[in-house]
């Protein structure tokens, strides 16, 4: 594949400016007759050239038992943190979170017989019972949408038909 200036420097992430400096050295990138380069070789001089340039072997295994160092530094910070209680497990945090919804929708579920009970004395009994069921079925669809999107959404207002 052949390719411009701006075509190699978008795919190894560096500048124009930068892809030009390289190919006035000659050694990473060369251009063909035509001005463009061939990509596949190019990234792959590039790649070879960048990583073999970072030194001996020696120093090459001093940077990776270096980086090996580090990362276990990091784990044994974490594995502190555990002991001392700065984290807690996801079996604790689910069951805490189950335990927290079950009294939850029990909660309010209980309040459709609550309201209920309040207006039994100003209205008939059926339409107690009716805005029993209301409250109740408002409760399970908000519960459900809780549930299922982790977002509550009013149903929508009807408008009043106008009186003519």
């Amino acid at each position: 594949m052949i390719g411009t200036t701006k075509t190699l420097a978008e795919i190894l992430g560096i500048s124009e400016r930068r892809v030009n400096q390289i190919a006035n050295e000659g050694i990473v990138f060369k251009r063909e007759d035509d001005g463009k380069y061939n990509i596949p070789v190019c990234v792959r001089n590039y790649y070879r050239d960048k990583y073999m340039s970072e030194g001996s072997d020696e120093a090459k295994k001093l940077k990776w038992e270096a980086e090996l160092k580090k990362l276990k530094a990091e784990e044994a910070e974490f594995k502190n943190a555990i002991i001392k209680g700065e984290y807690i497990s996801k079996d604790e945090i689910t069951a805490e979170l189950q335990r927290f919804f079950v009294v939850l929708k029990r909660s309010m579920l209980g309040y459709s017989r609550r309201i209920a009970v309040e207006v039994s004395p100003y209205v008939e009994p059926m339409i107690a019972r009716r805005i029993e069921k209301m409250v109740q079925e408002l409760t399970l669809d908000a519960l459900e949408q809780i549930s299922i999107d982790g977002i509550y959404e009013p149903p929508k207002k009807k408008k009043a038909s106008a009186a003519t």
